[in-house]
């Protein structure tokens, strides 16, 4: 049996906790001694049933056939003594012994930035995570984040319209969560890279997508979180970014909103705010790869009113109420300029009869 099989029959036992893992290698010498090792010698070091479920376990798995299925679908495997696995997993603690990889993952992906935060989330912290991941993959920056519905799902669909985005998944690649995740996993591979460091079948617990997530901040510089309610596993990432030494950015959102009382907690905590791309790279001078894309320019003449109204509208949707308010246009007159800008395709209404500038 050579090092690869032993690694993957080791990652796929359930049982085996990293720090099991580590006394097995520690007391046996490699993963191939470990595999090989029979019950009583497991038994010794671990203990007697940590060592029965183990036996059991390692019963019922071929790691023979989950390389073959796995090149069937496409993905490789890659161990953690091999060259191509990835520098920045091996420094996290308690790194997987095994990451299969759909699409490739190249050198600037292992300096990307973590977009992040809750799967129900509101409009507006869909536009702002879309937005966010849109204008750092234009800047050349590799948006990372965990392909939940949601704000995961947005950063990685901002993302593909302008560069590239790394999926990490907590569950098998055969099993991806949310089911229905095939489309957009087959995009992101064709441009990106697709990981998982669970076995093909592992489905979604309790346990394995916040092990996803300590993956998520050791592929990235920095974690920005969008919207979080109070218990939220993009809170959890953040922990794990701060434990790495990484950077934690968050976006700050209305106080009556539950969405947003992690996120303004993490603020109040120290963690950067967030209110535009330049607020992160500003923190890593050097991931300005490519110059900014450039607000997007008026293609008609405006007039001063309805140019008033456009300079107000960004990311953040507002209501007719709201810009009469700023701009002091009585409601006949903004209703008229905003059909018009409308139509120039400059804006676009988005739900409760907002609007938001058009990208």
């Amino acid at each position: 049996m050579d090092r690869k099989l032993a690694w993957v029959g080791l990652n796929a036992l359930p049982s085996l906790t990293p720090h099991r893992l580590r006394r097995l290698l520690s007391s046996l010498g490699g993963p191939v001694e470990a595999w090989r090792a029979p019950r009583v010698t497991w038994a010794r070091i671990l203990g007697e049933e940590p060592a029965a479920k183990l036996d059991r376990e390692r019963a019922s798995f071929s790691p023979e056939e989950e390389l073959e299925r796995a090149e069937k679908l496409g993905a490789k495997v890659l161990t953690c003594d091999e060259p191509d696995f990835p520098a920045p997993v091996r420094e996290i603690p308690a790194p997987p012994p095994v990451l299969y990889l759909l699409g490739e993952l190249r050198e600037a992906d292992l300096s990307g930035i973590a977009i992040v935060g809750t799967r129900r989330c509101t409009s507006y912290g869909r536009l702002v995570a879309k937005g966010l991941a849109r204008e750092l993959a234009a800047r050349g920056v590799t948006v990372v984040s965990g392909l939940a519905p949601g704000i995961d799902r947005a950063a990685h669909q901002g993302a593909l319209e302008a560069g590239r985005t790394v999926a990490v998944l907590g569950t098998g690649l055969a099993r991806p969560y949310p089911a229905g995740s095939e489309r957009l996993i087959a995009e992101i591979a064709a441009s990106g890279a697709v990981l998982s460091e669970f076995p093909l079948e592992q489905p979604g617990s309790q346990w394995t997508f916040p092990r996803r997530n300590r993956l998520i901040a050791g592929l990235s510089l920095g974690v920005v979180v969008v919207e979080a309610p109070a218990r939220s596993g993009a809170l959890i990432t953040a922990d794990y970014a701060l434990e790495q030494g990484k950077e934690v950015f968050a976006v700050p959102g209305p106080v009556t909103s539950g969405a947003s009382v992690g996120t303004n907690r993490l603020i109040q905590d120290g963690a950067k705010l967030v209110t535009s791309v330049e607020d992160i790279l500003e923190e890593y001078p050097h991931l300005a790869l490519l110059p900014p894309a450039g607000e997007q320019q008026p293609a008609l003449a405006l007039d001063a009113e309805a140019k008033a109204v456009y300079d107000l509208l960004g990311l953040e949707p507002l209501g007719i109420s709201e810009l009469g308010e700023r701009t002091g246009l009585p409601h006949a007159r903004l209703s008229q300029i905003l059909v018009e800008l409308q139509l120039s395709g400059l804006i676009q209404e988005t739900t409760g009869r907002k609007y938001i500038r058009a990208r």
